[in-house]
């Protein structure tokens, strides 16, 4: 069967001015003349009759266009700098709206815009119209449709112009630390969003908030990255921070920054990766990296980092000699080797009158906690539902759900490659064991109880999603000491999620913002 417009003529029709004649049949416009061809005897006859047309009706939508903008660093002149992901200012004077009518049906001439019973545009085709709204908020639109014949429909629906201003904050796994943006060092070597911080455009809190955006057509995303690798709660959110890659002016403290980016516009979200720092987790893994029984409180220098360090920096390019000076024996303090004491309660020197004064160690998490919560709320003055507070994975085990292990003695060389090149040099089964058990165990629930505590969303989706993962798995979502050094230059990579593991944070924060929406 074959549908024709009524401005189509059929074969042997005749247009009457609108009218179709066919035989004994007539159509009226706005309606369809059938055409059925069918085969009796090798004659072709033709049956004919009226269809009905889709009557008039007004229908609209909306988009408000995506804002979401990564700088290409390749040809950007403000690597480096970089803070807002937005195409545009971070507040525009007005907010762009595209209305499109096309899901109306009839033989529509005209199509009138109102916005608030004012009447805005005029047009003659379905798609188009856009207008520039005032500010966000709601508004009454109304489309009515005409067709030639004068007849009108009118559709009036609310629409709300919104824009979701997010924030992401925190250390190394709010950065993006291990994913730098550009690590190709025959063109221009390792570039990040940021360089004082190595902040990445592959971190979690980036493409979470990208997800945001391309999710929803109706609202828009203006997304500002401000954690900053090596950050913790007191030293890099409350008070400035020197950062990863100091450049002589130390950061504002994020929370600061914040309020000064925001000013008096409302804040959709705050997306946070901190706690890992404030119990010295990076110093802790350097312990056991760099010593032997580094969790049972009187440990040495590992007798085989030397060897440790011939097969694993092999993998690690032209940054072989930087991998063997961090693993060099001979410029380690052996008093700095004490993992237990570090997670447990930050080092002895910092102590003064009994004070802690960096405020570090597992002891002090649950106050810097509340210091956060507190500075949130005076200094932003949002609703702490809104804050997104991101778990730290277990990444001791692989695929099979064993401990990722360094033998105390080297096997042969093939099974030394492969120890070499999946395996965190110089931590044992035992340290990786108390690693799993007993620091991630007690910082993950830390965390929890904290959220639990001010009211903030946790995203315990993470941990969850690593499984199966880890450091020494065939297929890691974790950045290798060797990839470290290969694809960025030193060591600070190292245990950071890679960019499949960024991916999946971003799956996790975006399953917990959709559920609290």
């Amino acid at each position: 069967m074959q549908a024709r417009d009524s401005k189509t003529a059929g074969p042997q029709g005749l247009d009457l001015g609108g009218i179709w004649y066919r035989g004994a049949g007539v159509c009226i416009m706005r309606t369809r003349w059938i055409w059925l061809l069918v085969s009796v005897g090798g004659l072709a006859v033709f049956f004919e009759g009226c269809g009905e047309s889709p009557g008039l009706s007004a229908s609209f939508d909306y988009v408000v266009p995506a804002r979401f903008a990564v700088p290409d660093l390749r040809h950007s002149d403000e690597q480096g700098e970089y803070e807002v992901y937005a195409d545009g200012p971070l507040q525009p004077d007005t907010w762009l709206v595209q209305l499109n009518a096309c899901t109306s049906t009839g033989s529509i001439v005209e199509y009138r815009w109102s916005i608030d019973d004012a009447g805005v545009g005029v047009e003659t085709r379905c798609d188009g119209f856009e207008y520039d709204f005032p500010a966000e908020g709601e508004y009454s639109v109304s489309l009515v449709v005409e067709d030639g014949s004068g007849e009108q429909m009118e559709q009036t629906q609310v629409i709300v112009v919104r824009d979701l201003l997010i924030f992401g904050l925190g250390d190394s796994y709010g950065s993006g630390e291990g994913s730098p943006d550009v690590n190709d060092f025959d063109e221009g070597g390792v570039q990040w969003q940021n360089t004082r911080c190595h902040r990445s455009a592959q971190s979690a809190q980036v493409r979470a908030a990208q997800m945001i955006e391309e999710a929803d057509p109706h609202t828009s995303v203006t997304f500002v990255h401000v954690a900053c690798s090596g950050g913790r709660i007191h030293r890099a959110l409350l008070e400035p921070y020197d950062g990863i890659e100091p450049d002589g002016t130390p950061a504002a403290p994020q929370i600061d920054r914040v309020a000064e980016i925001a000013g008096d516009d409302e804040i959709d979200a705050l997306f946070v990766s901190i706690g890992g720092n404030d119990i010295n987790f990076s110093s802790v893994v350097e312990a056991c990296v760099l010593g032997t029984d580094c969790h049972l409180g009187n440990p040495g220098i590992d007798p085989l980092l030397e060897s440790t360090a011939s097969w694993a920096c092999g993998f690690t390019g032209s940054f072989e000699e930087e991998c063997k000076s961090y693993l060099n024996p001979d410029v380690i303090n052996a008093d700095s080797l004490d993992a237990r004491a570090i997670f447990d309660v930050g080092s002895e020197d910092e102590y003064v009158d009994g004070v802690d004064l960096r405020q570090d160690g597992l002891d002090d998490l649950e106050t810097n906690y509340d210091d956060l919560a507190l500075a949130i709320v005076d200094s932003l003055g949002m609703d702490p539902a809104r804050v997104y507070l991101t778990e730290i994975p277990d990444v001791t085990r692989d695929e099979f759900g064993d401990l990722c292990a360094w033998p105390t003695e080297l096997p042969g060389y093939l099974e030394s490659l492969r120890i070499a090149a999946q395996q965190v040099p110089g931590v044992t089964e035992a340290e990786m064991e108390w690693a799993s058990n007993y620091v991630l165990t007690e910082l993950r629930a830390a965390m929890r109880v904290s959220a639990t505590k001010h009211g903030w969303q946790f995203v315990d989706g993470v941990d969850a999603r690593f499984s199966g993962h880890g450091y020494c798995s065939d297929v890691t979502w974790l950045t290798r000491l060797q990839n470290t050094f290969q694809f960025q230059g030193d060591q600070n990579g190292a245990l950071h999620p890679n960019r499949a593991g960024y991916g999946a944070y971003a799956d996790a924060i975006v399953e917990a913002f959709d559920a609290a929406q």
